[in-house]
C-alpha cells in the first residue's frame, strides 16, 4: 500500500486508518496496532511542525517474510526526529518498537520502521529448531521412519485392491501370497510408526525442556515495571500452554504431512485407475478444502482474541488465590466472585463465539461433502451402466474415496488449525524472549572487585511508566540529591507516597532513573554489571516472598552449599532460630506458599536471615521490622548494630523508634528531601518530622 498527500489533518487521518487496516491484516494484536498508529501519527505531526502543513509526504506499507515494513517519506529539509525524540515519541519507542532508521537523500527524509509479526511458519519452525539442540539426529531418524511408513501406506491400498481383484478369480495361492505380502507391509508400517513416535517423544521432551528453561530465564530478566503492567496470567499461559504447543511443532507437522502423503498416494492410485474419476474427486475435495482453509483463517483471528481474554482470567485467578486470606477477612468474596465470573464469562463467550463460527463453516463444508458423496456414487454407477468400468474396479475406487473424501479435508483443517496454534504460540513465546514489548533488565559491563558502599543520587527524577504514551506520568522523585557514605546507616522517613521505596528500588536496579545519576562508589550504577550490583546489595521488603519449600531449602536458594552451622548462626542473628526449633520438623518444616505458615514477623526475620547469608556490602530494609514486636525488634536492632560497621544500611521506616540512632535521617516529601540530619537535629528544626515522632 502506498499513499501520498500533504500534512493536512484530513490526509493524516486517512493515512492512520490505512495503517490500522494493514496492521490488523498482518496479524498484530490490538495494543500493538494502537502503538503503531501512535508512532506513525507522532512522526507525521513532527514533520508537519518542521516542514509545514502544505509539504508533501508518502507512506508505504508491505508485509514480507513475517515482518511489516513501513516507510515514511517527507519532502523538505533534512530533519532526523529519532536523534532527539520528543517525549511522546521516546515513550512509544521504549515500550514497543526498535528505533526506526532515518536517512536523507535528494530532498527527501525517509523513516523506515520494521515491525516483526512472527507469524510465518518458516520463522517459527526456525525458532523451534533452535531449541531442539541435542536431539536433531533423533528428529531425522523420526522423519525417516515416518517417510518409510508413508511409502508402505501407499503400497498397502494397491495390494488390498489386488486382493479384491483376485478374490473374483478365486486363485487361492495367488490370493494367499498377496495377503502375506500385505501382512508384512502392515507389520513394517507399524514398526516404522513405533520408531517414529518414540523418537518424536524424545525430541518433544528435549525441546520442551529447553524452551521452558529459556523462557524462565527470559521472564526473570524482564523489567519489574513490565511484569507489574502485564500481570501473572500472561506469563503463566505462555510458560505452560504456548511452550508445549511450540515444542510439539515438528512432531505434529511431520505426522500431519505424512498422513497427507498417504492421501496423495491414494489420489495417485485413483488417477492411474480412472482419470475422469480422479478429476471429479479433485474438484470435490478442492471445494471442501477451500471452505476449510477459510475457516482456519478466521479462527486465527478469533483465537487471538480468546487467548487475551483467557490471560486476563488466569491472571485474576492467580491474584485471587494469592490474596485468598485478605479476600475472606475483608468479606469481599462476593465482589471477587462477581469480578471472576465476569472474566470467566468474557473468556468463555469469546471461545464459544469462535467455536460457533467454526462450526458454521464445518456444517457448510460437511453438507457439500455429503452432496459430493452422492455425486461420486452416481458417477461410478453411471460408468458401470455404460460399461466404462468393471464393478470390481468401482468397488476399489469407492473404497479409496471412503478413505480419502472427508478424512483428507478434515486432515487439511487439522493441519491449518495446528499451524495457526503453532504460529500464535511461537509469536507469544518469541515476544517474551526478544520483543521490546517485554523489555529486559539492562546492566553495564563494568565490574567492581571490591565494593565499599558509597551511594549517591545526583539530580535524579523518576516516574513509573503508564500504558498511554500521551499522558505524562507523575514524578515520584523530582531532582533528588542524596549522599550516603559507606559504612553508615541512613533512614528514609516521610508520608506514604513520598518516594522512599522508590529510592531503594533505584539502588537495587529494579528500576532505572528517568534522568540523573545513581552511583555506587562513584560509578554510575548503569555502567555496573549484574554481579556487582545484585551480589553486593541485600534487600528485605515489608512483605518478603517466601517459597513453598522447607525453611532449610529457602535458605539454600541463596547459598546452595549452606552448612548447618551457618544456617543456625544467621537465624540466631535474625532472632528466628528459637521459633524454628520449636516447630515439630524444625528446619525441615514446609512453610506453605508465600510463607503462609509463618507470622508476619517470622517471615521478615527469615528474610533477614536469608540476606545475612549473602556476602553483601549494602543492606536495604523496606519496612522490614514493621511486623515485629518490641522485644524482637530490639534484638533485630542489636543484630543490625553488629553489622553496621562493615555495611551500608539504608532503612525505610514508619516506626521512628527503630531508626532514631541512624547516622542520618532523611525526611522526604513529594519526591524531594525536606530535611536531613540526626534524630536530635531533626527534632529541633524539622517540624513535620517532630510531629510524626510525637504522634507515634
Amino acid at each position: 500500500m502506498i499513499q501520498n498527500g500533504t500534512f493536512s489533518p484530513e490526509h493524516i487521518k486517512k493515512c492512520l486508518c490505512d495503517v490500522d487496516k494493514i496492521a490488523e491484516n498482518a496479524g498484530l494484536d490490538k495494543k500493538l496496532i494502537i502503538k503503531l498508529r501512535l508512532l506513525v501519527e507522532e512522526l507525521l505531526l513532527i514533520y508537519r511542525d518542521v516542514l509545514g502543513e502544505e509539504s508533501n509526504y508518502s507512506i508505504s506499507m508491505k508485509e514480507k517474510q513475517g515482518d511489516l515494513f513501513i516507510d515514511i517519506n517527507a519532502e523538505g529539509e533534512a530533519f532526523d526526529p529519532i536523534k532527539e525524540p520528543s517525549p511522546i515519541l521516546n515513550r512509544i519507542l521504549q515500550d514497543s518498537f526498535e528505533p526506526p532508521a532515518w536517512k536523507y537523500s535528494h530532498g527527501h527524509n525517509t523513516i523506515s520502521i520494521i515491525v516483526p509479526v512472527y507469524n510465518t511458519l518458516l520463522k517459527n519452525i526456525k525458532l523451534s529448531w533452535k531449541y531442539m539442540q541435542g536431539e536433531r539426529k533423533t528428529f531425522v531418524i523420526a522423519v525417516a521412519s515416518q517417510l518409510v511408513s508413508v511409502a508402505l501406506k501407499i503400497i498397502a491400498p494397491i495390494l488390498s485392491a489386488r486382493v479384491i481383484v483376485n478374490l473374483e478369480t478365486g486363485i487361492f495361492n495367488k490370493i494367499l501370497m498377496i495377503a502375506a505380502v500385505l501382512m508384512v507391509v502392515l507389520i513394517a508400517t507399524d514398526l516404522a510408526l513405533y520408531v517414529a513416535n518414540r523418537c518424536y517423544n524424545i525430541v518433544y521432551n528435549k525441546t520442551l525442556t529447553n524452551l521452558e528453561r529459556a523462557l524462565v530465564d527470559g521472564v526473570l530478566r524482564i523489567t519489574n515495571g513490565c511484569i507489574d503492567e502485564k500481570g501473572t496470567g500472561l506469563f503463566i499461559q505462555r510458560l505452560t500452554v504456548d511452550t508445549s504447543a511450540l515444542a510439539t511443532g515438528f512432531n505434529t507437522l511431520a505426522d500431519l504431512f505424512s498422513q497427507m502423503f498417504n492421501y496423495v498416494g491414494i489420489l495417485a492410485a485413483i488417477l492411474v485407475a480412472s482419470p475422469p474419476v480422479f478429476l471429479v474427486v479433485l474438484i470435490l475435495i478442492s471445494i471442501q478444502s477451500f471452505l476449510e482453509l477459510k475457516r482456519a483463517k478466521q479462527m486465527k483471528k478469533d483465537d487471538r482474541v480468546y487467548r487475551e481474554a483467557n490471560e486476563s482470567f488466569t491472571g485474576f485467578v492467580s491474584e485471587m488465590i494469592k490474596g485468598a486470606r485478605d479476600v475472606k477477612l475483608l468479606n469481599s468474596e462476593d465482589k471477587f466472585r462477581d469480578e471472576l465470573s465476569e472474566r470467566i464469562k468474557d473468556a468463555n463467550d469469546k471461545r464459544m463465539y469462535m467455536q460457533e463460527r467454526a462450526w458454521k463453516y464445518r456444517l457448510t463444508r460437511q453438507g457439500l461433502g455429503e452432496v459430493g458423496y452422492f455425486v461420486y456414487i452416481a458417477l461410478l454407477a453411471l460408468m458401470i451402466a455404460q460399461n466404462k468400468m468393471e464393478p470390481v474396479m468401482a468397488i476399489v475406487l469407492f473404497t479409496y474415496y471412503t478413505q480419502l473424501g472427508s478424512p483428507a479435508v478434515l486432515l487439511l483443517g487439522q493441519l491449518m488449525e495446528f499451524i495457526k496454534d503453532f504460529n500464535l504460540s511461537a509469536e507469544r513465546v518469541y515476544a517474551l524472549l526478544r520483543s521490546v514489548e517485554f523489555p529486559k533488565e539492562q546492566f553495564g559491563s563494568r565490574h567492581l572487585d571490591k565494593v565499599k558502599g558509597d551511594i549517591r543520587f545526583e539530580n535524579v527524577s523518576f516516574s513509573y511508566k503508564n500504558s498511554n504514551p500521551e499522558i505524562t506520568p507523575r514524578l515520584i522523585l523530582n531532582n533528588f540529591k542524596l549522599f550516603i557514605p559507606a559504612g553508615s546507616t541512613a533512614a528514609l522517613v516521610g508520608k506514604s507516597g513520598s518516594g522512599k521505596t522508590t529510592v531503594l528500588n533505584l539502588i537495587s536496579m529494579l528500576y532505572k532513573a528517568s534522568s540523573g545519576i545513581v552511583s555506587l562508589d562513584g560509578v554510575n550504577i548503569r555502567e555496573l554489571d549484574q554481579e556487582t550490583i545484585r551480589s553486593n546489595i541485600a534487600v528485605v521488603s515489608q512483605n518478603p516472598y517466601i517459597l513453598n519449600l522447607s525453611i532449610r531449602d529457602n535458605l539454600r536458594m541463596v547459598k546452595p552449599d549452606l552448612t548447618e552451622e551457618e544456617m543456625r548462626r544467621v537465624c540466631k542473628m535474625a532472632c528466628i532460630d528459637e521459633d524454628i526449633m520449636n516447630k515439630p520438623e524444625g528446619y525441615d518444616t514446609i512453610i506453605g506458599e508465600g510463607g503462609t505458615n509463618l507470622s508476619g514477623g517470622q517471615k521478615q526475620r527469615l528474610a533477614i536471615a536469608r540476606c545475612l547469608l549473602k556476602d553483601f556490602k549494602i543492606l536495604l530494609l523496606d519496612e522490614a521490622t514493621s511486623a515485629l514486636d518490641n522485644i524482637t525488634q530490639s534484638k533485630i536492632k542489636e543484630a543490625l548494630r553488629n553489622i553496621r560497621e562493615k555495611h551500608t544500611v539504608i532503612m525505610v521506616a514508619h516506626r521512628l523508634s527503630t531508626i532514631i540512632d541512624a547516622d542520618q535521617i532523611i525526611y522526604m516529601e513529594d519526591g524531594r528531601i525536606l530535611d536531613q540530619g540526626t534524630h536530635n537535629e531533626l527534632m529541633q528544626r524539622c517540624e513535620p518530622y517532630k510531629e510524626l515522632y510525637e504522634n507515634e
